[in-house]
């Protein structure tokens, strides 16, 4: 399965991943801190919605696992399948399930976003390309502890609502 990570900077600027890291970096990255989940709802990011995913860790068996909380509607028509309530791997080959759990076991330690360009890792639909980006936020103010997840055709494109034509191009 072709996996690529990138620089945020790989990704088209009007593309919804790239609108979501420059919202994501906006929210309280100048201290440091990671931004809170409550920075994320609905209203504040609306022409972004279809294109997220929203996960929060389990402890199962002593192993981290991952269940979807939200599946935007555009993801769902990439992946022909609704994710919302399910755990990660369920409809996933097994390498692209691993890929994804090691990139949220490692941006929820690093506490910094993880870009990638790839196949979508669901049997008979391989041949859709994506851009994803991955980002850690926490509900209370400390540690990572929810991940949104964005991911969109790599022709998506969303035309800037005037709240993301504020924000600086690039982190």
């Amino acid at each position: 399965m072709p996996y690529c990570q990138l620089s945020a900077i790989d990704i088209p600027e009007s593309h919804p991943v790239a609108l979501f890291g420059r919202y994501w970096n906006s929210r309280g990255r100048e201290t440091g801190a990671l931004p809170l989940r409550s920075d994320f709802g609905p209203s504040s990011i609306p022409d972004l919605v279809p294109w997220l995913l929203l996960l929060e860790p389990l402890r199962l068996d002593g192993r981290t696992e991952f269940r979807y909380r939200l599946a935007g509607t555009g993801c769902r028509e990439i992946f022909g399948v609704d994710y919302t309530g399910k755990l990660l791997g369920e409809a996933l080959t097994a390498e692209g399930a691993e890929i994804r759990r090691n990139e949220f076991l490692q941006v929820m330690a690093s506490g910094e976003p993880i870009y990638s360009w790839t196949e979508v890792p669901i049997q008979g639909r391989d041949f859709i390309h994506i851009y994803r980006g991955v980002f850690p936020v926490t509900t209370a103010g400390g540690e990572a502890d929810r991940i949104f997840v964005v991911a969109a055709h790599e022709a998506q494109r969303r035309k800037e609502s005037a709240l993301m034509a504020a924000l600086p191009l690039r982190a």
